[in-house]
């Protein structure tokens, strides 16, 4: 078996149809799909069965209590079979060469893993925005999205690095995906598109932040993991860089209204005290594990140029904010104001 793909499902029956459709069209064939059904109470489960008896795909069901994204993958990551996996989550769905193209430059070039970009859809499938790789033009890839999408992973060192997702969480990826990206010299990044994300509503990324449910204590364990484990070569700056630019992200994006959609702040933005808390977990992340965070290279308002404009004045101010400890202060006068 060459591929496993993991589909965590809870009450997807919008979705799910599209997302199996997109898998039965793979001119690869050669993958098996884990799905878990995760407690789902709507008519997923009988749109999963349908598949299982009526489909040519490989694929093994799994029903459990609902725990979570993360309870339903970590619930089949030591029944996988292949020699690569990936996840695709039920709402979402892939071009048909998806596999193919990952699955061939993963063996032309020996990878670890492979980042290809993705395409934000709306539930009509209208796109929303593009995340492109051009590693053609930008050799390094400083800019890395830490999301699941358009990623592929050889199986014996997803398994080497890692041993389990943090349940009860959301953006549980992102401190996995940085493990996966800095631990290992055979990381590739491709230019293709072929993950389709639908953002709507009812999806984790458009829901309103809970302290309760930040990885952040899982964060900073993959970070003590990674600066005992990573050589500190050419990529260095690269990971210092990203987890400067994801901390920007968390605190000025990911906790206001969802900049995809056109949702009241009130469903989507936290209050103040969970900014607060982040602000200050960032700050100290920063000058515990980074102690030279300022002298980063990439920290720089006129390059990278792969980096978007508002991403690098994001990371550079807070940088700044950080280094003279105002970064609470001008937190809450940006969430009183914006």
């Amino acid at each position: 078996m060459e591929v496993s793909v993991i589909i965590p499902v809870y009450n997807a029956e919008k979705y799910l149809n599209k997302c199996f459709d997109s898998l039965e069209s793979q001119t690869f064939k050669d993958f098996e799909v884990l799905v878990v059904n995760d407690g789902s109470n709507d008519s997923s489960q009988a749109i999963i069965d349908k598949y299982v008896q009526n489909s040519q795909l490989n694929i093994r069901s799994y029903v459990k209590e609902n725990g979570g994204q993360s309870s339903a993958r970590n619930y089949v990551l030591n029944d996988i079979q292949g020699k690569y996996v990936t996840f695709l989550d039920s709402d979402d769905y892939l071009d048909s060469e998806y596999l193919k193209i990952l699955v061939s430059a993963a063996e032309k070039n020996g990878s670890d893993m492979v980042c290809s970009g993705q395409k934000k859809v709306d539930g009509q499938g209208n796109v929303i925005c593009e995340i492109k790789y051009e590693p053609d033009i930008h050799n390094n890839c400083v800019k890395r999205r830490l999301n699941f999408a358009g990623k592929l992973y050889r199986t014996a060192y997803l398994k080497k690095h890692f041993n389990g997702f943090a349940e009860g969480k959301i953006y549980e990826d992102n401190p996995f995906n940085l493990r996966m990206m800095f631990l290992s010299d055979k990381v590739i990044f491709l230019r293709y598109m072929g993950y389709y994300q639908t953002v709507h509503e009812g999806s984790t990324t458009a829901t309103k932040i809970q302290e309760s449910k930040l990885p952040l204590s899982e964060i900073e364990t993959t970070i003590k993991y990674i600066n005992k484990t990573m050589e500190k070569g050419p990529n260095y700056p690269i990971y210092e860089f990203t987890v400067l630019s994801f901390l920007t992200y968390f605190i000025f994006e990911a906790n206001r209204r969802h900049h995809y959609m056109k949702m009241s702040a009130d469903i989507r933005k936290s209050d103040l005290n969970v900014v607060m808390h982040v602000c200050k977990f960032s700050r100290d992340l920063v000058n515990t594990y980074f102690p030279n965070y300022y002298k980063n290279k990439y920290v720089n308002l006129l390059t990278p140029k792969e980096i978007e404009l508002k991403q690098r004045l994001g990371t550079w101010l807070f940088v700044a904010l950080c280094r003279i400890n105002k970064l609470e202060l001008f937190a809450k006068l940006y969430y009183q104001f914006m």
